[in-house]
């Protein structure tokens, strides 16, 4: 039995998350119905701005993935979509990729429109993905890294980017806004 690192662990289990319907490939209409789950889930049409951002910026990930794909392929396998997020350069080619999409996260989850997300508005979102409530206190208090009791956008992106790029801890906080639970 081979032993993955913790990123192609990660990796592994957000395939097994976005591969919506099971079929061992992810397209970009897996990723379309996590953008749906998150309209149904607040309440928003699929025509709101933060829908259309978080849509967009999934779009981008899904387009930088496909980049490092057999050109003309729509699809990836587990192994070439591992092989593609590694690839993708998210810490020097296309940052932007993890940054967008912490935004569009941040935009949906920031209900107050305070530019903060309370541990209110964490535990709703917790809820909304089907998360119990007794791990929320412990995420929260690992994305709040500056400990002033909220989670910004930039602390969303940093665990966005450890998510992928850190090698050292399997189970990173960032996990839970790509629906990893």
């Amino acid at each position: 039995m081979a032993t993955f690192d913790p990123i192609t662990r990660r990796l592994l289990r957000l395939f097994a998350v976005l591969d919506t319907d099971g079929n061992g490939f992810v397209t970009w209409s897996d990723h379309r119905r996590i953008v749906e789950a998150y309209a149904d889930a607040y309440g928003l049409a699929q025509d709101d701005a933060r829908i259309r951002t978080l849509a967009r910026a999934y779009w981008a990930q899904w387009l930088g993935l496909l980049t490092q794909a057999v050109p003309g392929q729509d699809r990836l396998n587990q192994e070439e979509f591992v092989a593609a997020h590694r690839a993708v350069g998210y810490d020097t080619d296309r940052p932007e990729l993890l940054e967008n999409l912490a935004e569009a996260i941040f935009r949906i989850m920031d209900t107050s429109g305070d530019k903060r997300v309370s541990k209110e508005e964490f535990a709703a979102y917790l809820a909304v993905w089907g998360v119990s409530g007794d791990e929320g206190p412990a995420v929260f208090e690992r994305l709040d890294l500056d400990r002033d009791a909220y989670v910004s956008q930039r602390e969303i992106g940093r665990s966005l980017r450890a998510f992928h790029l850190n090698n050292d801890d399997l189970n990173t906080p960032g996990a839970i806004f790509l629906g990893i639970h």
